[in-house]
Formats: structure tokens, sequence, C-alpha cells
């Protein structure tokens, strides 16, 4: 089969085939492009063709300027047809290739939504791309089908999970939905705490900003505040939405009350708002690898990450061209 690819196509032709997919991924999605463009960046989007002059797949594709080189970047990307797969990598890779050239970048990052399997790996490895020497986006994740209800749901998670959340639903811990700058700013403390705590480096006040209010602006984003009986504010969270995927994306907390963890009331808020919008999915994000050492900085978040139910997702390593 025949593959060709176009550049620079329309962003709601782009986001009615992204929502067509098995999973949709707000990194691929117009208003992320959007979002490196005002991080000083940019962005074009690269549709997949076939014979017929049908879109079968393609990506987003952003720019990034760092000291390490200057790259196009794939956020979870590209989406590839199921049928002649190899062909269809390698007609956007050379597409890649020649762009990468005659705009003076260097190189060609892309972080793959793709099963890790060696059928994959031997692909991306016969077409030129090489493992990259770090990752940018999660590649352990942990993602939950929402699709039963939440009786089942609750009954689906570890007993203390189920009764952590009922514990804070009993006790009053209130949880708010809002999209102000106020919120943001109680994120940004939460985090602040949650950085000292486990020694972590955190995304830039800028970075999170505006990456959250590019997605507000059209509905897909929202911070999750949770206060605790007294009236204290205790932990913060922000989801995206986009077509059938809920994502736990940025997430601060005190534990001012260690009888009421009110970061389990958020992602249980989070999840029952994903099934309102009609998602299939909620995307935890990374977790660590099963064969991670007990020294693992995400072995904590994991435990809390995969006791609300679910599956583990092993993605591609990120590749370089």
């Amino acid at each position: 089969m025949m593959y060709t690819v176009k550049e620079n196509i329309d962003s709601n032709t782009w986001r009615d085939f992204l929502i067509t997919q098995p999973h949709t991924l707000f990194t691929q999605s117009p208003e992320y492009g959007i979002f490196y463009d005002l991080l000083g960046e940019g962005h074009t989007i690269l549709g997949i063709y076939n014979k017929q002059e049908i879109l079968v797949g393609g990506a987003l594709v952003v720019t990034i300027h760092a000291k390490r080189g200057n790259f196009l970047y794939l956020p979870y990307g590209p989406i590839l047809p199921e049928i002649e797969t190899k062909q269809a990598l390698e007609t956007i890779a050379n597409t890649l290739k020649k762009k990468a050239r005659t705009e003076g970048f260097s190189f060609i990052r892309i972080s793959p939504y793709i099963i890790d399997t060696p059928k994959m790996k031997k692909c991306f490895s016969e077409i030129g791309f090489r493992l990259a020497p770090m990752h940018m986006l999660a590649e352990t994740t942990w993602v939950l089908t929402i699709l039963k209800d939440e009786d089942t749901l609750l009954a689906n998670m570890k007993k203390n999970h189920r009764n952590l959340i009922r514990r804070c639903e009993k006790k009053d811990v209130h949880i708010d939905m809002r999209t102000d700058q106020n919120a943001l700013d109680i994120l940004h403390t939460m985090l602040d705490e949650t950085k000292k705590r486990h020694h972590f480096v955190r995304f830039s006040r800028k970075y999170i900003d505006t990456e959250f209010n590019t997605f507000a602006k059209v509905g897909d984003a929202v911070v999750f505040i949770a206060t605790l009986p007294n009236g204290e504010i205790d932990a913060a969270a922000i989801i995206f939405f986009f077509g059938n995927m809920a994502v736990y994306r940025h997430s601060g907390s005190l534990n001012k009350d260690k009888r009421l963890p009110t970061s389990y009331a958020i992602q249980w808020a989070a999840i029952k708002e994903a099934k309102r919008r009609g998602c299939t999915y909620y995307n935890f994000w990374g977790i660590a690898p099963s064969d991670a050492p007990q020294t693992h900085p995400f072995n904590g978040i994991t435990h809390f990450k995969t006791g609300f139910g679910g599956f583990q997702q092993d993605l591609l390593h990120c590749q370089d061209m």
C-alpha cells in the first residue's frame, strides 16, 4: 500500500481523526501544538493518507530548542494504521528527515504511544531509529477502564483505597473543580510542598500554567481541590480530558490529616467526572517499571495509583533519529 504525507493539515480534521482512535491522547491534540507555540516553539500537523486519499494516521510535531540540540518531537506520536504499519512509519520518518534538514534541526525524537513488543522495536530500528538516552513522557503507565458502574469500580480497588475514599466522603472532605488562576496558585503551593518531601524536579510554573490554560479554554482541563472538614485546603491535582481518555497530570498535597488522605478523594472525584464526560479510560500516567528496585523514586506513587485498579501499559522507549 502506498502512503503519502501532507503537512499542516487542518486542526479540525486532525481532531476529528484523533477522536476515532482507540486511545485519544491530549499530547497529540491541536491544543498541545498551541501550547508549544505559547512556549515560544512551533508545531505542525502531518497527516498520513492512503492511495484513496483517506487520512489513516499522522502526528502532531512540535519543535524543541535546547542545550542538547534543536529537534523535532512527536509527543506520543505518530498514530499509525494497522495495515502496513512499517511502511507508514517509514513514510512519515522520511518527511520528518526532510523537514529537519531544511529547517536546521539536529535530530528527530519520538515518544511512541505504542506497546513495547519485539516486532515494533525491530520496525523502528530497521527504519533508522535508535534508543534515546532519556525519556520525555511516561513509558510505564497505569490505565483504568472506567466503563463499569461506580460500585463495581470501587469493588475492584484495593480494600485500603476503597475504605479511605469512603472515610473521606463520610467525614465531609470537600472536592471542588475549578479553572481560575487562584486554583493554579493553590496547586503550585501544593507542588512546592510535595517537592520538598519527595525531592523531585517539578515542572515550572510557566509550563504548567500555559499547558493548563490552553486546555481549560476549551473545557478540557480542570483543577481538583480537596478541602478538609475544618476548611483547610489539603490537596490539588490537574486532570485533562480529551476524547475517550482522562489524564492525571500534576498534583500536590499537604497531608495535614493522616486519617483523611484527600488525594484519594480527588482521584475518585476525577474518575467520576471522567465517567460523566463519557471517557473510557482514566490514565494515571507514569509508574515504576515492574522490575524496578525498592529504591525507585516512583515506588510510593506506584502503590497509590495501582490501588485504584487497572492495568499496566509498557510503551516503547523514546526513539531518536
